[in-house]
């Protein structure tokens, strides 16, 4: 199938370009000529850019599928102009056997909405030193996560990365020493930061950070950076939009504006590698006893464009390197360009929309959203995967 993308403005992680972006078989082409059998998209002038990748989700399937699951979270991922997520391991049974792996990972492919990566727990059910499921692990696998809760354990971390080099896997860590949290929630993620930054650089060992939130843990990912560790890291829209806000509950908690400001700080230097969601769905009922989390994937580009782009911190390439680009490399997937023999992933913007977020437009099966009735600007319109239109405005998703 030959496509031309044509009447729009593209934009990546490098250039801004007014051109026709030709596609074969769902990967983007050199220059042809068309035919009859060629389909021509009107963009409609709007902006072109490689779709989003989250690498931090939360889609509650298999055991919690009451406030999310595979189908609506895929729906929720298009709707933001995503195409791919990593789906974290704390559901129901948690995602330490080779069989729950590869359930997911089957009924995500047979939906064919979205792209989906399913991380695997570091230790077996998140107990603090066992890890006799990595003995065993399924194929295609990327990452490790203990995500909720770090990997308290000394020893059992030390073994784990020893295992995980063994096999060519990273991590991706919810860092938060439990103890500790109990008094200085703040401590808590700056201590076992440390640890794991020490662990990245003396024992080579690639580990992305995730949802840095405070002041202390993202200087000492910038100082350990700096010594070539093989660290890489991301922060959520919602990190970097509200400070002091205790009400807010999520973890990690909404921090103080000096932590907030030395996020946006290190996303200017270039030391945070991703913007990401953790989307994370809960009832209305749950919410109102105090369950951590809110969903953010239909609402991450407008926020993070409005707090980064247009606040003028971050250029719009920037961002997209951010949300698109590098999240892509670390997954390791043809995505984030622009650029021939890349997949034709495409999501449509209007960058100069301002929209109300409604209740009632939210297609997630929980509402628990921080921006509903708010203005956003920067309104997903349409998204391709692969050339082929998984989700129109007008229509929602196909």
């Amino acid at each position: 199938m030959k496509q031309i993308f044509t009447n729009l403005v593209a934009i990546d992680d490098i250039n801004i370009s007014k051109r026709d972006i030709f596609v074969e078989d769902g990967f983007i082409t050199t220059e042809f000529k068309s035919d009859e059998e060629t389909e021509i998209i009107d963009c409609n002038g709007l902006v072109l850019v490689p779709s989003f990748v989250d690498m931090h989700t939360h889609f509650r399937d298999p055991g919690f599928t009451y406030k999310e699951d595979l189908k609506t979270g895929s729906m929720t991922a298009l709707k933001g102009g995503y195409t791919t997520v990593n789906l974290m391991p704390n559901t129901n049974p948690i995602v330490s056997s080779k069989k729950v792996y590869e359930d997911i990972v089957k009924r995500a492919k047979d939906l064919d909405l979205i792209d989906i990566k399913q991380v695997y727990s570091i230790t077996k059910d998140f107990k603090s030193d066992d890890l006799s499921h990595l003995k065993d692990l399924p194929e295609g696998l990327l990452f490790l996560s203990n995500d909720g809760k770090g990997v308290d354990d000394d020893f059992s971390m030390y073994q784990a990365i020893k295992i995980a080099k063994k096999n060519n896997l990273k991590f991706t860590l919810h860092e938060e020493c439990k103890e500790i949290s109990k008094y200085d929630y703040e401590i808590a993620e700056d201590v076992m930061t440390l640890r794991d930054c020490y662990l990245s650089y003396k024992m080579d060992m690639p580990i992305h950070f995730s949802h840095v939130s405070t002041k202390g843990a993202i200087e000492a990912i910038r100082y350990f950076k700096d010594l070539g560790a093989k660290i890489t890291c991301e922060v959520t829209p919602h990190h970097i939009y509200f400070s002091d806000r205790k009400e807010l509950k999520v973890n990690p908690p909404i921090r103080k504006e000096k932590d907030r400001l030395a996020l946006l700080d290190m996303i200017k230097k270039g030391y945070v590698d991703c913007i990401a969601t953790d989307h994370a769905p809960h009832t209305k009922e749950e919410k109102e006893n105090g369950k951590p989390g809110f969903i953010g994937l239909e609402t991450a580009f407008s926020t993070s464009y409005m707090t980064l782009v247009k606040a003028g911190i971050i250029s719009l390439n920037d961002l997209i390197r951010l949300m698109s680009t590098n999240p892509s490399k670390l997954l390791e997937i043809k995505k984030g360009k622009i650029k021939e023999g890349y997949i034709a992933d495409f999501t449509l913007i209007d960058l100069d929309k301002i929209y109300e977020y409604k209740e009632e437009d939210i297609l997630s099966k929980s509402k628990n959203s921080l921006f509903i009735n708010q203005k956003l600007q920067g309104q997903i319109v349409r998204v391709y995967k692969k050339g082929i239109l998984k989700y129109d405005l007008n229509g929602k998703t196909l």
